[in-house]
């Protein structure tokens, strides 16, 4: 019992240790939080100080850099999270700061909880965001054991708050401390925003830099830049948007506000309070400020410059003072504060000046009648000078002359097919019935002569109907020789009556059997065409013969094979494109002929080109869809040349047609003339 309690006093002692070197390190960072060391030194010590005091392993400071993305500020033993090792951790631990940033509270995250989020390591995460007036600029991530305790997540929660909250206090003041440097750097960058809205004379974009460039100048939360145009206001251009939508209930209102500002061509400040303002100003301002939900609203009228009076002009005809136009207005808000930042008011109206008069330049130029036309026009005769006129000159001649040599020059349109090297003479064979290949008479290649055995076929149904006449013929004769033999008796018994019945059985009976011998011929002549014989002279074209008929059965009015006589004449059979048959149609009258010049090059002999001729009268009648797609039309050319190397029946074969003189443009470009006049004449 006694060794127990000496326990437990050695326990408590270890705690109140603990305790008090975490109060310390507690204290450490509250001093270092009132110090005015650089921020990237206070951020170091921040966070050793910090995983110290928690005991952590590792930790990680990201703040918000210019473009306001994340950036690693500092960190701890970070490596030794495995954060680097993995190629997805930064992916998954931006998701988990943007959260705490949006938020602007700290939370734990650890793996035991994580269904829904992917986390970068396996670690108990304590997050913390830093402030500066509600805003947040960073956040602050302490990696622990997994194996951490629940019950001591709420002490790491809470104690991470209060040091962020801590250094939070130092970001706001080393802000503070640095805004009295703020005017001197506003007139700095005050030149370079003038020379941005000078770059361009389009007002959207003059309206663009504006609004975006003056929110980062004026350091407020939104600028809005708008637009007279007669009796409206329009709303141009809103910082941190691409456009405007002019539907918004936001826009709108300030809409609604700005056309009364701009009527009284007054400056308005709404710092939180609208008692005292023109009664036709205080409800559009109440409308607009409970859908922006800002602070502190400044509506700055835009008006024309005053025009510049030039040295040799009397000064004193131009004292009387004209009233100046309104141009816009410039709207500047800020959403934290309903007081006015320092100098803010001041630099408002500087820059509203200078937006007055780039918005001025932008629509007096932009108003210009025919504007593009001129730019155009001054673009070109820029090029007039010098060394530009002449090579201006130059390019033109060099236009034309192409042009000139594209119009006049005159070439040989002449239109393109494909075919086949065919001998005029050839047969294809057909299956004269149904039937069996049972005999093969030919090979591949092999010469027949008129008349000689191809193939043999054999039909059992034809052998059945056969057998099955000759059958009812056998029966037939048998009964003509019974009712003879029976008209004898009735003769002898001189029965009249039977006598006329049995002769009327004896000529049907005899009518019957010339019937079945016309259909026993008949059969036996369908039989002998099942040896089908050569119908010329010839060469067995089809390739392996023996291969493709043997044992196959085959239908009536099926191809075979096919017989050339390579010993008649050749000529090409080709295809012709429908959409290129008008060329050649035309070439008739054009040429005054309807035999038209063509060239060839065989596929197995490209190294030259022989000469033949299509006869117009040699064109198919009517179109049919290839196998490539589209419709052509067949057509015949003959042979001029008589050098050919070889005439294998079947090689293939490219045409170009002679259609007559065209253009060189038409010549080279005749597919895209075509193609417009297509689909963009009509």
């Amino acid at each position: 019992m006694r060794t127990q309690n000496t326990m437990t006093d050695e326990s408590d002692s270890d705690m109140e240790e603990v305790r008090d070197r975490v109060l310390r390190l507690a204290r450490e960072i509250e001093e270092l939080s009132r110090s005015d060391i650089p921020p990237q030194n206070f951020f170091e010590e921040f966070l050793k100080l910090l995983t110290t005091a928690l005991g952590a392993q590792a930790g990680a400071i990201w703040m918000l850099s210019g473009e306001g993305r994340l950036a690693l500020a500092c960190e701890v033993d970070l490596d030794k999270t495995g954060f680097h090792e993995n190629p997805q951790a930064p992916q998954k631990n931006a998701q988990l700061l943007s959260d705490v940033l949006s938020t602007g509270e700290a939370c734990t995250i650890g793996p035991a909880d994580s269904a829904d989020v992917d986390l970068p390591t396996q670690h108990l995460m304590v997050l913390g965001a830093l402030q500066i007036d509600t805003e947040s600029r960073g956040v602050v991530q302490i990696f622990q054991r997994a194996d951490s305790s629940a019950d001591v997540r709420p002490g790491y929660l809470q104690f991470v708050e209060q040091m962020c909250g801590l250094a939070s206090m130092y970001l706001a003041r080393i802000q503070e401390a640095g805004t009295a440097g703020t005017s001197t750097e506003f007139w700095k960058e005050l030149e370079r925003f003038t020379l941005q809205l000078q770059r361009s004379l389009n007002i959207d974009e003059v309206a663009a830099t504006a609004a975006n460039d003056g929110r980062i100048l004026l350091d407020c939360d939104r600028v809005s830049v708008s637009l007279k145009r007669g009796k409206k206001t329009e709303l141009r251009a809103i910082s941190g948007q691409d456009r405007v939508n002019r539907k918004a209930n936001l826009v709108r209102a300030m809409e609604k506000v700005v056309s009364r500002v701009v009527a009284m061509r007054e400056p308005l400040v709404y710092t939180g309070d609208i008692s005292g303002l023109p009664p036709q100003i205080e409800e559009p301002l109440a409308d607009y400020i409970q859908e922006s939900g800002s602070r502190m609203v400044m509506f700055l009228p835009l008006l024309e410059p005053e025009p510049l009076i030039g040295k040799d002009e009397d000064s004193d005809n131009r004292k009387q003072e004209q009233e100046q136009k309104p141009v816009g207005c410039l709207i500047v808000e800020q959403v934290s504060h309903s007081q006015p930042k320092p100098g803010i008011e001041d630099h408002s109206h500087v820059v509203a000046e200078h937006v007055a008069g780039a918005l001025f330049n932008a629509r007096t130029h932009q108003r210009i009648f025919l504007l593009g036309f001129w730019k155009f026009l001054g673009t070109c005769l820029e090029w007039l000078h010098g060394r530009k006129l002449i090579k201006t000159l130059i390019a033109v001649s060099v236009i034309a002359g192409i042009t000139a040599a594209l119009v006049y020059i005159p070439m040989d349109y002449r239109v393109e097919g494909e075919g086949r090297l065919m001998p005029t003479v050839r047969q294809e064979i057909f299956a004269p019935s149904e039937g069996e290949v049972v005999e093969v008479f030919v090979t591949s290649g092999s010469r027949v002569k008129k008349g000689a055995k191809l193939v043999r076929l054999h039909n059992d149904e034809l052998q059945a109907e056969l057998l099955t006449a000759r059958n009812e013929r056998i029966e037939k004769n048998k009964l003509l020789i019974a009712l003879r033999a029976r008209v004898d008796e009735a003769v002898n018994a001189a029965d009249r009556s039977e006598e006329t019945r049995l002769l009327g059985q004896l000529a049907e009976a005899r009518v019957e059997i010339i019937g079945l011998n016309e259909q026993i011929e008949i059969i036996e002549k369908r039989i002998d065409h099942q040896t089908i014989l050569a119908p010329i002279d010839g060469v067995i074209s089809t390739f392996q013969i023996e291969r493709l008929l043997t044992d196959r059965p085959v239908h009536s009015g099926e191809v075979l094979m096919e017989i050339m006589d390579d010993n008649s004449e050749s000529r090409l059979e080709i295809e012709i494109e429908e959409k290129r048959i008008g060329h050649v149609l035309r070439a008739e009258k054009k040429l005054g002929t309807r035999k038209l010049t063509a060239e060839f090059v065989l596929a197995s002999a490209p190294e030259s080109t022989y000469l033949g001729t299509l006869d117009l009268d040699a064109l198919s009648t009517r179109s049919r869809p290839s196998e490539e797609g589209g419709n052509v039309i067949e057509a015949f050319i003959k042979i001029e040349s008589t050098d050919l190397p070889s005439r294998i029946p079947g090689a293939d074969v490219r045409v170009k047609i002679s259609c007559g003189d065209r253009s060189l443009g038409y010549f080279l470009f005749g597919d895209v003339v075509e193609f417009v006049q297509k689909y963009f004449w009509l």
